[in-house]
């Protein structure tokens, strides 16, 4: 459950606050949460108007955690960017005239929120350097918990954002992802049918299929299974992390070229895949296995996905969350002619 709207004219912010009233609504949401929701909505959309902003839009989808459910909302543009998001966080702040409620506010009405901004002069000499990057993401969650949960049912320990979008035009998306908490543990899988369009999509998502039937075995395991099921498909790029919270490893495989990056570790860890298609050619592979502690970030990514990315382009972005930088990676270096998807996270 997921839309995506542009935002650039007046009647845009009316249309966005209804469809995420209806989103709210069939959630499960109160009649005075969906209110709080539509305010907020109305709010980031207004200012994407209001700040003259480029590319403009805003994107709501359907949080599951566990047993909770709730629900996302971004606010993406690519400039000009907050001077001081600092300043524009506090009551009564405004640069230009809107509907009044401010940031500060639409933080106070959500569960979790952040944001991440970049103007022509943060951080760098020329603004050619990095222009690629200017722009503002705002993150807003709001969770249903129904009361008959217990807390430790909220997995507040564990943080991921994953950004999927399929090729321009495409009506199918040839990438798929998997996330999976259990045991102490967290898999992360991305998966890219070859080529675009149903096919690739049937590639994929039999292989989801597969995770989700094994995701307790063994890595190599997975692998072998996933690579009888998708014969009878176009094949798949595949690659699998599993963490395991209790003894700070990382078990990794990965088969051709979705590539994952770990960031903060130390010592240095660089995951790496053998060539080849999961259900069409696999000359070998093996199951590494590096160290991980909380804190590590872990990045995974589809070829649609340029290599180049660079997180030390956007001062302070690597200690935002999940959601945001998964957000600026596809916005930045997304190929709109290839599907793409992106998974950041790790445990906190």
């Amino acid at each position: 459950m997921e839309f995506s709207s542009e935002i650039n004219e007046l009647h845009h912010v009316i249309t966005v606050r209804k469809q995420a009233a209806d989103m709210a609504e069939e959630i499960g949401f109160s009649q005075k949460n969906i209110e709080e929701i539509s305010i907020v909505v109305s709010e980031l959309a207004d200012n994407l108007i209001k700040h003259k902003t480029i590319n403009g839009k805003i994107i709501c989808s359907l949080l599951k955690d566990g047993d909770r459910k709730g629900i996302q909302i971004i606010s993406e543009d690519c400039g000009p960017g907050i001077k001081d998001t600092g300043k524009a966080l506090k009551d009564g702040y405004s640069e230009k005239a809107g509907l009044g409620i401010g940031l500060g506010a639409v933080k106070r009405l959500m569960d979790e929120f952040d944001i991440h901004s970049k103007t022509e002069r943060s951080g760098y000499s020329s603004y050619e350097e990095t222009k690629e990057g200017i722009g503002t993401i705002i993150l807003a969650r709001k969770w249903l918990v129904p009361k008959e949960l217990p807390d430790k049912t909220k997995l507040n320990e564990t943080r991921f954002g994953i950004m999927s979008r399929p090729r321009q035009g495409e009506k199918y998306n040839g990438d798929q992802f998997f996330l999976k908490y259990f045991d102490g543990k967290a898999m992360i899988s991305v998966i890219d049918g070859i080529g675009h369009g149903e096919k690739a999509h049937e590639a994929a998502k039999e292989a989801y299929l597969c995770l989700l039937d094994n995701y307790r075995k063994s890595l190599d395991l997975v692998i072998d299974d996933m690579h009888q099921r998708l014969r009878r498909t176009r094949g798949a790029a595949v690659s699998i992390a599993l963490i395991d919270e209790h003894i700070g490893t990382l078990d990794y495989v990965g088969i051709g070229n979705v590539v994952t990056r770990v960031l903060k570790s130390t010592p240095r860890v660089s995951p790496a895949n053998y060539n080849g298609i999961v259900g069409v050619s696999i000359r070998k592979f093996k199951v590494f296995r590096y160290p991980w502690e909380k804190g590590n970030l872990i990045i995974m990514s589809s070829d649609g996905i340029s290599e180049k990315y660079d997180l030390d382009k956007y001062p302070g972005l690597i200690n935002k969350h999940p959601v945001i930088i998964a957000d600026i990676i596809l916005r930045d270096y997304g190929r709109r002619h290839d599907d793409a998807t992106v998974i950041v996270g790790g445990l906190v």
